[in-house]
C-alpha cells in the first residue's frame, strides 16, 4: 500500500491505523486514523503531518484521532479530534479553523460528570435543538420528512 506520507503507519485492523510516537519528535501520543484501506491511501500527506503535530499538543490524552473524511486543513487536519487536559492542555474553539469550524462545537462548565451523565440525552437533544448545525439553518427548497426519505431512496 502506497501512502502519500513517509512516516510509519501501522495496521491494527481493517479500518484503523495507527502512527506511533516515536515517528515524530516531540509526539506525546500515537496518531490514530479510522479508515479503510483504500481511504487511507487516497488521504493527502497534510492528513498525516497534521494529525502528527496534535499528538505533539500540551495535556493531550491517549491519541491524536482523524476520521475517514480527514483531509488537510488550518490546525487540526479536517475530520480531527483530540482530548485536553483541562488544567495542562491546550483549550480550542476549533482546532480546525476559525472561519467556520467545521461543526466543531465548545462549551465549559463547572458541572461534574457525575451531575451531567444523569441528563447527557435530554442535554444532547436540548443542544441539538438550540445549535444551528450543518450547512445553515434553513434552505431554500422546502419539502416533506416524507418528500426528502423518497429523495434519499
Amino acid at each position: 500500500m502506497k501512502l502519500q506520507t513517509d512516516m510509519q503507519v501501522n495496521r491494527i485492523n481493517d479500518y484503523l491505523w495507527e502512527i506511533p510516537a516515536t515517528e515524530k519528535p516531540g509526539m506525546l501520543v500515537p496518531a490514530r486514523i479510522y479508515a479503510s484501506a483504500p481511504i487511507l491511501t487516497a488521504m493527502d500527506r497534510g492528513v498525516f503531518d497534521q494529525v502528527t503535530n496534535v499528538a505533539c499538543l500540551p495535556g493531550i490524552h491517549r491519541y491524536a484521532l482523524c476520521m475517514p473524511d480527514g483531509h488537510w486543513g488550518y490546525g487540526f487536519p479536517i475530520g480531527g479530534v483530540a482530548a485536553f487536559d483541562p488544567q495542562d492542555g491546550v483549550i480550542s474553539p476549533g482546532g480546525v479553523g476559525y472561519d467556520i469550524n467545521c461543526g466543531m462545537r465548545l462549551i465549559r462548565t463547572d458541572l461534574t460528570l457525575s451531575e451531567v451523565q444523569p441528563k447527557l440525552e435530554l442535554l444532547m437533544t436540548e443542544l441539538f435543538r438550540r445549535v444551528p448545525a450543518g450547512v445553515g439553518s434553513r434552505g431554500f427548497v422546502n419539502v416533506t420528512r416524507r418528500d426528502f426519505r423518497d429523495v434519499m431512496r
